[in-house]
């Protein structure tokens, strides 16, 4: 796995309640911050791989100082050819976290992955290889996506993203008209992600927003959402 990609950071969550997602961009603009566009916004999208008891869920849900999570991660569309995903161990050691990264071969999905799909995923990599292992002793247990924005401070030191649009699906069945919504209070999520030495700046920052520092993780809310429906 890529160790350039475990670069330890700290993140933090805010909920602007009654901010539909064009007044939330047009907060970041205003921000003293002097916050700038670093990538054109675009569709993300998770396959979540946990345990068939899902241990990485519960772990999160009890807030387990040592916790991870298992996705395939890729950008564009939902359903066809996916011919970059990337497969992403995200970690939580306590307040900090990072993740491992690792290019997967090319998926095709066409209403959701199952566990048949996955081992012949499993089946391209070689015996050696640190991702399959990993992988063995887990199934599909949720799609999500959702539309995220890109900005950075003027001074380059904290990274903010405007997450909106999400939709969590049962791993088999992700169609957009299948769709199941978070609760109103998650329509909008901003997401701050700094260094440690950056803690008192992010700090500064959140607080000029009209919002609230919540806990969110969006693989909880996903797992909810889908068996409330």
């Amino acid at each position: 796995m890529n160790a350039a990609n475990n670069n330890l950071r700290y993140e933090r969550k805010l909920l602007p309640l009654g901010y539909d997602p064009s007044d939330v961009l047009a907060l970041v603009g205003q921000h003293p911050s002097g916050f700038r566009e670093t990538y054109p916004s675009r569709w993300v999208n998770n396959i979540y791989l946990d345990s068939h008891g899902l241990d990485d869920y519960h772990d999160h849900v009890t807030g387990l100082a040592d916790r991870s999570k298992s996705r395939i991660r890729w950008y564009g569309d939902l359903n066809g050819s996916i011919p970059k995903p990337v497969f992403e161990r995200k970690f939580k050691r306590g307040i900090v976290g990072g993740k491992h990264s690792h290019a997967t071969s090319p998926l095709t999905l066409n209403g959701g992955l199952n566990e048949p799909k996955l081992r012949d995923m499993l089946n391209g990599m070689g015996e050696k290889d640190p991702l399959r292992r990993c992988l063995e002793y887990r199934s599909p247990s949720l799609i999500n996506r959702y539309r995220r924005y890109y900005y950075e401070s003027g001074d380059g030191r904290v990274r903010l993203t405007v997450d909106s649009e999400l939709g969590f699906y049962e791993p088999e069945s992700a169609s957009p008209e299948l769709a199941s919504e978070p609760p109103e209070a998650f329509e909008v999520v901003i997401e701050l992600k700094y260094a440690p030495d950056n803690s008192d700046i992010a700090a500064e920052i959140a607080n000029w927003f009209p919002c609230r520092v919540v806990r969110c993780s969006k693989y909880v809310l996903g797992i909810e959402a889908i068996r409330r429906s």
